[in-house]
C-alpha cells in the first residue's frame, strides 16, 4: 500500500507540471474533463477499471484571455489529437476534435492586456477521448495534448495562443475480485400467508468492486414462493460480470403463534313443554386463520345436546393446526311452558259420551258445550265451532257465544254438503272435543242420538 501511495503522488505532480507547463504570454485554451465538478478539472480520476479495460470520458474547452497576444474577435479555436504521454502503445484508443466557441465582439484586440478578471468564453464542441488500460495492476497516467488552429485564419495568429492545452486521466487497473454476498443469519419469522410464509429475501445483498451496478442475488427457494411452517434452508448465490461467484445459506423457520379469529355467536332462546329441557342446536361460529385455512371449531356443549330449564353457557373454541386457540362464549336459555289440554262436555241434542250424532239433512241442530282448560270451566276466551267433511274439502267455522252456564252455537245443517262432517270445539286455539255429525234424508225431523260412541 505505501508503494502504491508513493506512486499515485508521483502522478499527480507529473499531471500539474504538463496541465501547467508554459507561460500564458497569450490567450489560452483550458480543458475540463468533469463536467459535474465546478472549475476546470485539468486531471480526471477514472477510478478502478479492470485489465484491458476501454474507458471514454469527456473533454471540453475554455477560451481565456491571457497578456498581449489574442485570438480574433469571431474566431474559434479547433483542437486535434497532438500527442499523448501513456503507460504502453495502443492505449489511447481514440481522440475525436473538438472546438472552443467563437471569441466575441469586443474581445481584447492584440497589443492590448485582458482586464480583471480575466475573461473567458465556454461553450464549444467537448472531444471523447477513449483509452485503453494495461493488463498489470497498478495506478497509471494518461496526458494528451491538443494541436490548436484558428478558425477562420486572421491576423498575427502565430502568436494568438500560448501554453499547452492538454489533460490527464488517471485510471487504477484491478484484477476482478470475487463479489461479496451478504445473508442474514437464521431467520425466525411469523406466517403471513395459507401454508406459510411468503418469502423476501430484502436482507440477502450483493457487492463488486468492478460491477456497476452491483450484481444482483439470487436465493432458491426463491423470493415470493411460500415457505411452510418448519425450519428450511435457503441457498443464495451471485455472479460478477467477470464470472466469479460468491455463496451464502441461513435457515429459516416459519412459525404460526397467531390464533385464528372466531365469530361472535348470539344467545339463543327455545321453549319446551317438557319440564327436564329440550336438545337444542345452533349454528357453529366462523372462524378463520392466517396460515390455516381450516381451523376447527368446537363448542361445549356442542349443538343438539340436551340443555336443561334455564340459561347454560356455551364455549366455542377455534383451534389451528399448531394448537392457537381463541374462543368466543353464548348463552342458551331453555323456559319451560306446559302444554294445555282441553275438554269439551256436549250438552243436549248432542248429548254428553257421544262420538255419533244422527240428524236429518236440512234440520237447524244446537249444539251445547261446556269448554275446560287445564281443568279450569272457560267462560271467557275466543272459542268457536268447525265443521269439516269427512272426506276432506272446504270445511264450516261457527262462532261460539257464551251463555246459560255454556257455549252455544246454531249449525244449519242445510249449508253442509255431504253425509258425513266432523265437529269440533275449539278454545283459544286449543281442540277441545269433536263428534261425528251423519246426516240422513232430506225432510226436518227429530234427531236420534245413538247410545254407541265416544266422545272426542
Amino acid at each position: 500500500m505505501q508503494l502504491r501511495s508513493v506512486r499515485r503522488a508521483l502522478v499527480l505532480a507529473l499531471a500539474a507540471l504538463l496541465a501547467f507547463a508554459g507561460f500564458a504570454s497569450a490567450d489560452s485554451v483550458r480543458t475540463d474533463g468533469d463536467a459535474v465538478l465546478p472549475g476546470n478539472q485539468g486531471l480526471v480520476d477514472l477510478g478502478q477499471v479492470e485489465p484491458s479495460a476501454e474507458v471514454s470520458a469527456q473533454v471540453a474547452f475554455q477560451l481565456v484571455c491571457g497578456s498581449l497576444g489574442h485570438v480574433d474577435a469571431g474566431q474559434s479555436v479547433t483542437l486535434t489529437y497532438g500527442s499523448a504521454t501513456v503507460p504502453l502503445a495502443g492505449a489511447v484508443v481514440s481522440v475525436t476534435s473538438g472546438s472552443t466557441a467563437p471569441a466575441p465582439d469586443g474581445w481584447t484586440p492584440d497589443g492590448e492586456g485582458c482586464p480583471f478578471p480575466a475573461p473567458v468564453v465556454d461553450g464549444g464542441t467537448a472531444s471523447t477521448v477513449t483509452l485503453r488500460a494495461p493488463t498489470v495492476p497498478d495506478v497509471y497516467l494518461y496526458t494528451i495534448t491538443y494541436a490548436r488552429t484558428l478558425t477562420p485564419v486572421g491576423a498575427a495568429d502565430g502568436s494568438a495562443l500560448s501554453a499547452l492545452t492538454a489533460i490527464s486521466f488517471e485510471l487504477e487497473v484491478v484484477a476482478n475480485t470475487p463479489p461479496v454476498l451478504g445473508v442474514p443469519g437464521d431467520l425466525t419469522v411469523e406466517g403471513d400467508t395459507a401454508g406459510g410464509w411468503t418469502a423476501d429475501w430484502s436482507g440477502v445483498t450483493a457487492a463488486d468492486a468492478q460491477d456497476d451496478p452491483d450484481p444482483a442475488p439470487v436465493c432458491s427457494p426463491a423470493a415470493g414462493e411460500v415457505l411452510p411452517l418448519g425450519t428450511t434452508d435457503v441457498t443464495c448465490s451471485v455472479v460478477d460480470a467477470g464470472g466469479l461467484s460468491d455463496v451464502g445459506t441461513f435457515a429459516v423457520e416459519v412459525v404460526d403463534t397467531t390464533a385464528p379469529s372466531i365469530a361472535a355467536h348470539g344467545d339463543v332462546a327455545v321453549g319446551t313443554s317438557d319440564a327436564t329441557g329440550a336438545a337444542v342446536t345452533f349454528d357453529t361460529p366462523a372462524a378463520t386463520d392466517v396460515v390455516d385455512p381450516a381451523p376447527t371449531v368446537d363448542c361445549v356443549p356442542m349443538s343438539g345436546s340436551w340443555f336443561p330449564v334455564g340459561s347454560t353457557a356455551v364455549t366455542c373454541t377455534a383451534t389451528d393446526a399448531t394448537g392457537n386457540a381463541a374462543e368466543t362464549a353464548f348463552d342458551v336459555t331453555v323456559t319451560h311452558a306446559p302444554v294445555q289440554a282441553a275438554s269439551a262436555t256436549w250438552g243436549e241434542p248432542v248429548g254428553a259420551g257421544t262420538g255419533l250424532f244422527v240428524a236429518n239433512r236440512g234440520r237447524n241442530l244446537p249444539v251445547k258445550v261446556t269448554l275446560v282448560v287445564d281443568g279450569q270451566e272457560r267462560a271467557t276466551g275466543s272459542a268457536a265451532l268447525r265443521v269439516e267433511p269427512c272426506a276432506g274439502g272446504v270445511g264450516l267455522d261457527l262462532a261460539l257465544t257464551y251463555g246459560g252456564g255454556r257455549w252455544n252455537a246454531a249449525l244449519d245443517t242445510a249449508r253442509l254438503a255431504g253425509d258425513c262432517h266432523r265437529v269440533s270445539a275449539w278454545i283459544d286455539g286449543l281442540e277441545a272435543g269433536s263428534f261425528t255429525l251423519e246426516l240422513r234424508g232430506s225432510d226436518p225431523a227429530a234427531s236420534k242420538a245413538p247410545t254407541k260412541g265416544r266422545q272426542r
